[in-house]
């Protein structure tokens, strides 16, 4: 393929990743409890800036992530003034610029049918789309995972790479732990290439790594290495709830996921579909065909057993980093959420271009005909989005809400099943009055103290999934409903 259709090929794809993570994004923009707690974070440091050595905790195992994200959100929030809409921008924009690294990651390990396929998949397909429109720590995992991927390979050409590979894995301990195990493939490399390494290399790329996870070495050394010693906390609380390995749900999720990665239900729910499954009737995220997760097992299990992925370095080294995800994530004594698997997407994508290399003739057509009609799919699936739960609709409900109190004090609560935590309280604060009390307030108010108070409220605000019941004691009877698609708010008046 000559470089002028390639460049043309190229641009027409990221202008698709463009469109489609940008289309009516102000209106679909993700922003839910974990948003809030993030955001509500980043807020303590652009109102009073100091320094902070973590961030979140992470799977609920008393670990902590580095500060990275915590800063990188606070100063796009001091651009904004709080507004959260701009980390939506934000988003999107790495999900642009991880849909480019991963044609060239392609292009240069396995060249440019992959890199094209590859990078117009990821693209295209509404879970990585989806995904890529959530402002999380998890958001810089699927580039993470293509840069360690990327660096580990070059490092058999020159050495200084591993400066790289060390600076992108001392960051994964300030995004998510799901890529982790990387490093025993680094260590693997490390051991098999120690006679050609410079020791003046090596010095630097450790000195890189420590300085980048610095801030949780200072935290543990000021909190009995809390950190650290998760692994023996693990050890003590494995196969007690909800702490245990069910190999069987995980396989499940793993299983849904392959089949969930190619195909969404148009008219679907965005917070419905990801990050967590609500298996409640009131719920539209998409369940798998059997099908498209079994030819994705079929392709998975077709590469990782063939001989020529252990006999040739690139191939190996791929279906290492898919082991070094997909095993843990089978293995881990905890929840099996989508997200843990955000690093192990980009590089299965490359999997139907290494495949269709084996093909020829009408199975190469065929091939790729069947490749081609999942970004038509996708293209329908996301721009048929539904928006009964959108963030449109709940800036919209806010200012009906303030029409009716106006600038009296009133207290906030949620309710719902699958969209009972919504953000609501930052999101009041910003687009309307912030409450004296909230709901929210038992779980993140100690980041925020000052700004909870004992005043007396001349309104309670019930802010509720319209299909859910209500699980509140007060007389809804006497509320004024307002009813706004999928969210309704009752507002009552203090006597």
């Amino acid at each position: 393929m000559s470089s002028k259709y390639l460049v043309i090929l190229i641009i027409l794809i990221l202008a698709l990743s463009i469109f489609l993570r940008f289309y009516n994004l102000q209106d679909l923009f993700i922003f839910g409890a974990d948003e809030e707690h993030q955001t509500a974070l980043a807020m303590t440091i652009v109102k009073d800036f100091h320094i902070i050595w973590i961030g979140v905790s992470a799977a609920n195992l008393d670990f902590y992530l580095g500060p990275f994200w915590v800063y990188f959100t606070a100063f796009w929030l001091f651009l904004s003034k709080g507004d959260p809409l701009i980390t939506g921008f934000v988003a999107s924009t790495i999900g642009v610029l991880t849909t480019l690294l991963i044609f060239f990651v392609g292009k240069k390990l396995f060249g440019v049918k992959v890199g094209l396929i590859a990078s117009l998949l990821y693209a295209s397909l509404p879970l990585m789309v989806f995904f890529d429109r959530k402002y999380l720590t998890p958001t810089l995992v699927p580039s993470l995972s293509l840069i360690m991927l990327f660096s580990l390979y070059q490092t058999r050409y020159s050495d200084k790479w591993w400066i790289f590979f060390a600076a992108a894995y001392g960051l994964v301990f300030h995004t998510h732990l799901s890529l982790i195990f990387f490093g025993l493939i680094g260590f693997y490399f490390l051991i098999r290439d120690r006679k050609t390494l410079s020791k003046k290399v090596v010095v630097i790329s450790f000195i890189v790594f420590l300085m980048i996870v610095s801030p949780l070495i200072a935290f543990d050394y000021f909190h009995k290495w809390s950190n650290i010693t998760v692994p023996f906390r693990l050890l003590k609380i494995i196969n007690t709830k909800p702490f245990y390995i069910n190999l069987q749900v995980h396989s499940k999720s793993l299983f849904e996921s392959l089949g969930r990665l190619w195909y969404l239900n148009p008219g679907s729910v965005i917070s419905d579909e990801i990050p967590f499954a609500c298996d409640n009737t009131t719920s539209t995220r998409t369940k798998p065909s059997v099908l498209l997760s079994t030819a994705s097992l079929v392709l998975l299990g077709w590469f990782l057993t063939k001989r020529v992925t252990w006999k040739e370095r690139l191939h190996r080294l791929l279906a290492l980093s898919i082991l070094v995800i997909i095993i843990p994530f089978l293995l881990f004594p905890g929840g099996a959420f989508e997200y843990y698997l955000l690093g192990f997407f980009p590089l299965f994508l490359f999997l139907p271009g290494i495949l269709l290399q084996n093909v020829k003739h009408w199975g190469a057509i065929i091939m790729v005909g069947i490749v081609l009609s999942f970004p038509v799919l996708g293209i329908y699936t996301i721009m048929d989005t539904n928006m009964d739960f959108s963030f449109k609709t709940k800036k919209e409900l806010i200012s009906k809400v303030m029409g009716v109190i106006v600038d009296q004090p009133f207290e906030l609560y949620e309710n719902g099943i699958c969209h009972k935590y919504e953000g609501w309280r930052y999101l009041f604060s910003i687009y309307g009055k912030r409450p004296e009390r909230s709901s929210t307030d038992p779980v993140l108010g100690w980041l925020y103290p000052e700004e909870i108070t004992d005043k007396k409220a001349q309104y309670t605000v019930i802010v509720s999934e319209t299909n859910a019941p209500l699980d509140y004691g007060y007389d809804i009877q006497k509320a004024y409903k307002i009813v706004n698609r999928g969210f309704t708010a009752y507002i009552l008046e203090k006597e």
